[in-house]
């Protein structure tokens, strides 16, 4: 979201007294109406960028930043790079290629459903609400006339028969890994959104949503599923946003409305650190340990700020300094400290467990969940067991409001059940009945 021009409270970009001096690259590269850069270009202009800083004998540094973006430079395992039609060709071609195929500008549902159809092993690792990359499966699909689940399972097999870690351009790498424990990280976030929200996040949000609406007022299709308009932050304004404009009077509902934009500010920032995490311990992780780069990566406990000194700058810049100048080898990253140890092996031992696929669909939570473990967990959870209650609650209503037909009602397969039996099943249905009219 950085590389995007302006915007500074929303992407919390870096500014210039921050930088010290330093030189910051492909910040602010991209403008509001270009179609975001996928990992390939990215990879291409980061590389391009890493190679020129070398030529002038400078240490280039990788910051921050999403860490698919960041794995999709460091682990030659992103998709479409090796093929004669190049992710950069037939993305810049997505308007034709819309244009070619409706269904790629219809909803996400329908999107899958066609996906199940033509590439099925890809189809099942999606989740129904990744909505981009279910399309990018599909015009890679279309583009290519090959599937992306062949096209990942030969890049898999080339990757086995090469050397582990081969990347002139990158050269040797050394990763530090900023970790913070869940409760001291969250509230941080908070008080960062806090902090955004006094510096103008309001007065920022509300010029992207005067750019999106007249856009929309060109009658022009604005595909909101990518881009600047999945930032954390607009999404969640966006409905105070549009009361302001139709009705400004209205105090009392700009007023809650404004404070649950400033609650689902923090709660989206919260889950996204939740899925970098995530990512980081199931996916980089795995990566790391395929390319046998495991001693490279160093935990960095930054979960007591008063401590930042000590645990991450001094940490942070003996590693850096012995990585650069000495033969010696480097200490094991488990050594570093408690935290290290301690993430460092339950993040490793995630990593190496495997999840059973599947696709079980929660009709009571509207859910889908694609490991059987993720299904065990969510239908054991606290949030799934108050969503049953409640149902429950609202289908106990008084008996003279239960319709009657319910009542009286035998289906032909009936005749031969126990009246006891009758009675429950017709108890049953009228249940599921109470249940769709309420939705």
């Amino acid at each position: 979201m950085q590389m995007y021009k302006g915007l500074p409270i929303i992407t919390n970009k870096i500014t210039l007294k921050e930088q010290k001096g330093i030189p910051h690259h492909l910040l602010g590269n991209i403008e509001l109406g270009e179609d975001p850069w996928f990992v390939t270009r990215f990879k291409q202009e980061a590389t391009r960028m890493i190679s020129e800083i070398r030529s002038r004998d400078k240490l280039p540094i990788l910051v921050g930043g999403s860490s698919y973006y960041i794995d999709g430079l460091l682990f030659d395992q992103r998709l479409v790079e090796n093929q004669k039609t190049s992710e950069e060709g037939w993305i810049s071609n997505r308007e034709k290629l819309a244009a070619q195929h409706p269904i790629l500008n219809s909803s996400g549902e329908a999107m899958w459903a066609k996906l199940r159809e033509v590439d099925p092993a890809m189809a099942d690792k999606w989740h129904p609400n990744d909505v981009r990359k279910i399309r990018t499966s599909l015009e890679i699909y279309f583009a290519t006339g090959r599937t992306a689940s062949e096209i990942y399972a030969e890049q898999k097999t080339k990757k086995r028969a090469r050397s582990p870690y081969q990347d002139p351009s990158l050269g040797d790498v050394l990763i530090f890994w900023l970790y913070a424990h869940r409760d001291p990280l969250n509230t941080r976030l908070d008080k960062r959104v806090d902090k955004m929200v006094k510096n103008g996040l309001v007065d920022e949000t509300s010029e992207v949503y005067e750019y999106l609406q007249s856009r929309l007022a060109t009658g022009e299709t604005v595909d909101r599923s990518k881009g600047i308009w999945q930032s954390i932050g607009f999404r969640q304004f966006e409905p105070y946003l549009q009361a302001r404009k139709e009705n400004p009077d209205d105090e009392a509902n700009l007023a809650k409305l404004m404070a649950a934009g400033i609650e689902d500010t923090k709660t989206a920032t919260r889950q996204y650190a939740k899925y970098q995490l995530r990512w980081m311990s199931t996916k980089t992780l795995t990566s790391l340990q395929e390319e046998n780069l495991m001693d490279k990566l160093y935990l960095l406990d930054s979960s007591n700020l008063d401590t930042w000194h000590q645990e991450v700058l001094e940490k942070g810049v003996y590693i850096a300094e012995k990585f650069l100048t000495s033969k010696e080898s480097l200490p094991a990253p488990i050594s570093i400290s408690e935290a290290a140890r301690e993430v460092l092996a339950e993040a490793l031992e995630r990593s190496n467990r495997k999840d059973t696929p599947c696709r079980k669909y929660c009709e009571v939570c509207e859910k889908t969940l694609l490991t059987e473990e993720l299904w065990q967990q969510h239908i054991k959870s606290t949030k799934h067991s108050k969503v049953v209650r409640a149902k429950r609650k609202r289908a106990l209503i008084p008996a003279d409001r239960v319709p009657s037909r319910a009542l009286t009602k035998v289906d032909d397969d009936d005749s031969n059940l126990e009246p006891e039996t009758k009675t429950q099943k017709i108890e049953d249905e009228n249940l599921q009945e109470q249940n769709l009219e309420g939705k």
